[in-house]
């Protein structure tokens, strides 16, 4: 880690050396500096070099405007997360209102759809929500063919293109 003067064994050309406003370059270091990038990665990034970003960084306007930003982003974000769980999330609270509606017009469809289709539709997607769904098991069957059988198969599809033919 670097070792950083205080400011008042620092020379008069290092204080000199110093910001004494704010500028768009300025703001671009401090939230690089906040989004936690190293002085060389923004001395590199912005084409200064490592010492004159070195020197913003370490001013006091510098850290006096970072100190501000960091504790206003820090305001909005616990602001809005205090919100957030005071309130709750807008969309899954409308959608929790809107749930015993869609269960009651299941519930009708059910009852008094003139379809039958969409009366298994409903009672369906009733039982799939409670947790019955239906169940989906495939059974397999082989069949051995035997001789006799092939021979007879073969008999009457002979007789079925004979008929066809005919025609």
């Amino acid at each position: 880690m670097p070792l950083v003067k205080p400011r008042e064994l620092k020379s008069i050309n290092s204080l000199n050396l110093e910001p004494d406003k704010l500028s768009s370059k300025i703001d671009l270091i401090i939230s690089m500096d906040i989004a936690g990038y190293t002085g060389n990665s923004i001395a590199n990034a912005i084409g200064m070099t490592a010492g004159r970003v070195s020197v913003i960084r370490n001013s006091p306007l510098f850290q006096q405007e970072r100190n501000r930003r960091r504790e206003q982003l820090r305001a909005e974000v616990i602001d809005k997360r205090s919100t957030e769980i005071a309130h709750g999330d807008p969309v899954e609270a409308k959608l929790k209102s809107l749930a015993m509606a869609a269960v009651q017009k299941q519930e009708e469809l059910l009852h008094n759809a003139k379809s039958e289709f969409v009366q298994k539709a409903a009672s369906d997607s009733i039982l799939d929500r409670a947790g019955y769904k239906a169940k989906t098991d495939k059974t397999i069957v082989s069949v051995e063919v035997t001789e006799r059988m092939a021979d007879r198969f073969e008999k009457v599809l002979s007789r079925r293109v004979v008929h066809t033919e005919e025609r």
